[in-house]
C-alpha cells in the first residue's frame, strides 16, 4: 500500500524521485504521446522512508542500483488534470533527490507497463522542453546545493 489517498475528484499523495544526474544533464524519461519528459520515481509505500522509496523506484523503473546522496527539493505541488474531461485535482508532497549511479544507463525504462525512452537533457535546456515536475526548468539551474522548500500552486 503506498501513500496515496482519492477522495472524489481529489488525489493526495506522497512521492519521491531521483535526480540523475551527469555533469550538467539530467536523465529523464519521456512520452512521445504528450511530448513530455518526466523524473524517475514514484509513491512512497507506508512503512518505506522516502530514501528507500527512490532507491526501489529508480530499480523498478531502470532495473539498476543507485545511491541516494543528498535532498534537495521538498515540493508542495497542488495542480488539476483532465480526466476523461473531467477535472482531477492533485496535492502531492515530493521528496526530490540527487542520485549517484555507476555504470550505463538503460535506453528505456523497464517497468512492465511502461517502456518510455530515457534521456539526458542539459539543465540549462529544461526551459525549452515539457518537463514534469516544471519547478526544475527553473529550480535546478539555480540550485544552491542546500535542500529548498517549495510550494508550487496552480493557477485556476
Amino acid at each position: 500500500m503506498d501513500f496515496r489517498s482519492r477522495s472524489q475528484n481529489q488525489i493526495f499523495g506522497v512521492r519521491a524521485t531521483a535526480l540523475i544526474m551527469r555533469g550538467n544533464r539530467l536523465f529523464l524519461s519521456y512520452r512521445k504521446e504528450t511530448e513530455t519528459y518526466y523524473t524517475i520515481g514514484g509513491a512512497i509505500e507506508v512503512g518505506e522512508s522516502t530514501e528507500e522509496a527512490v532507491s526501489r523506484e529508480v530499480k523498478e523503473e531502470l532495473g539498476i542500483d543507485v545511491t541516494v546522496k543528498q535532498l534537495a527539493f521538498i515540493v508542495e505541488n497542488e495542480f488539476t488534470v483532465l480526466d476523461n474531461r473531467k477535472p482531477l485535482h492533485f496535492h502531492n508532497i515530493e521528496f526530490h533527490y540527487i542520485v549517484e549511479f555507476s555504470g550505463e544507463m538503460p535506453s528505456h525504462m523497464i517497468e512492465e507497463k511502461w517502456a518510455y525512452p530515457c534521456y539526458w537533457i542539459d539543465v540549462d535546456n529544461l526551459v525549452n522542453v515539457n518537463v514534469v515536475p516544471s519547478f526544475l526548468k527553473n529550480h535546478l539551474p539555480n540550485w544552491s546545493g542546500t535542500m529548498e522548500h517549495i510550494r508550487l500552486k496552480e493557477k485556476k
